[in-house]
Formats: C-alpha cells, sequence, structure tokens
C-alpha cells in the first residue's frame, strides 16, 4: 500500500450519529416550535412576552432565551429517561409553580417602575398617513433622577419620564443622558433575568408534565 494514499474516512459510531441528531433537534426544531412564544413568528391575535421589550434589546435576548429554553428541554429529557417518582415530579411541579409566579410578579412589577411606553409616528410613505407605533423605552426610574452638577439633560428632576420624553429623541445615549446609564443597566438586567426565569419556568412546568405522562402506566 502507497503510504502517500489517503486512508478512507471512518463512518461516525452510532453514539456520534445519535449525538448529532440531538444536538439538531434541540438546537434546531426545539426552537423551531418556540418561534411564535419568541416573538419570531406571528401569530394573529398573540402578542409573545418578548415584545414589550425594546427592540434593541431583542435583538439579543431572543437568541439567549432560545438556547436557555433549549437547555432546559435537554434537562427535562434528561429526567425524563430515569424513573422518577410521581411525588417527586409533584414537589418539583409545584415549587417550579412558585418560582414562575414570584418572578412574573416581580417582572410585572419592575417593568411597571422602569419602562416607559411612548407613541412615536413612523412615516410609510410621502403620500401615506404615518403609523402610530408604541415603543419601550428603558428608564429606570418613572421620574427623572436629581441631576448633578453641570448635567445637559433639559428635564427638571422629578418630572414624569413619559413627559421628559415626549419631544425628545428616544436614541439610548439620550435617554441615558437624564435617566443614568448605571441605573437603566441595572433596570435591563434585572428585566433581562426576570424574562429567562418566567420563560424557563414555562418550559420546565410543560416538561414535568409530559414526564408525568410518561411514567402513568
Amino acid at each position: 500500500m502507497n503510504p502517500s494514499e489517503e486512508r478512507p474516512e471512518k463512518a461516525p459510531s452510532s453514539f456520534a450519529a445519535d449525538y448529532g441528531r440531538r444536538i439538531r433537534w434541540f438546537g434546531i426544531w426545539f426552537l423551531v416550535g418556540l418561534a411564535p412564544f419568541l416573538g419570531k413568528v406571528k401569530v394573529p391575535g398573540f402578542s409573545a412576552l418578548i415584545e414589550l421589550y425594546p427592540s434593541s434589546l431583542q435583538g439579543w435576548l431572543i437568541p439567549l432565551s432560545g438556547i436557555f429554553m433549549g437547555m432546559m428541554a435537554v434537562v427535562v429529557e434528561f429526567v425524563g429517561s430515569r424513573h422518577t417518582e410521581e411525588a417527586v415530579l409533584s414537589r418539583w411541579f409545584l415549587r417550579n409553580a412558585v418560582v414562575f409566579l414570584l418572578a412574573l410578579l416581580l417582572l410585572v412589577s419592575v417593568y411597571t417602575f422602569t419602562v416607559v411606553q411612548m407613541e412615536r409616528s413612523v412615516g410609510r410613505g410621502s403620500n401615506e398617513v404615518p403609523e402610530v407605533v408604541n415603543i419601550a423605552v428603558v428608564t429606570g426610574s418613572r421620574t427623572v433622577p436629581q441631576q448633578i452638577a453641570g448635567s445637559d439633560c433639559k428635564c427638571p428632576s422629578g418630572q414624569p419620564a413619559e413627559r421628559c420624553l415626549a419631544d425628545s429623541s428616544l436614541k439610548p445615549d439620550n435617554v441615558a443622558l437624564c435617566f443614568g446609564s448605571v441605573r437603566i443597566a441595572f433596570a435591563t438586567l434585572a428585566l433581562v433575568l426576570l424574562y429567562l426565569v418566567v420563560t424557563g419556568s414555562f418550559v420546565a412546568a410543560i416538561g414535568l408534565l409530559l414526564i408525568r405522562q410518561r411514567s402513568v402506566p
């Protein structure tokens, strides 16, 4: 045999082939099923939770939450492959429901006090009537905080956030000028983490339900 000749590549083992199929399933097909839930596919009469977030956050929060929920599906599949007593499943489900409710209440509270909904007219053409759209803006507070000396913010301290932003640009730099970049960053972090907990616990609850149905003879 000529040593310069290349050896034929070995076919992947059954384990490697199955491993690849599972990666594709959890990484692609599972997320395809979640597309309406993640706001990537529009369903008439249904608005995804992610649509309440600013568009600047949706760009990276959607893939982040997608891979997070994909990992939740892997964990559920692993738990479901083992025998689990119904009492244990019931306990997990109850704890998961408590986490979901607490996270949802916190999300509503944080959203109410840190996000402002603004209306803006979006021109669709010179001969068409502008469309009014709602834009979510993370301000970190409902009123303008106390400004440091020399601040370029034109809004007085204590003014409602909606009034401050009504006649100004909603660009992140302009919003941070009056409300503070650190305040906005902490509010954004809280909103992202609570969103992941709410959606993750929702997916986990469905997984636990499927595990229970599978274990029932």
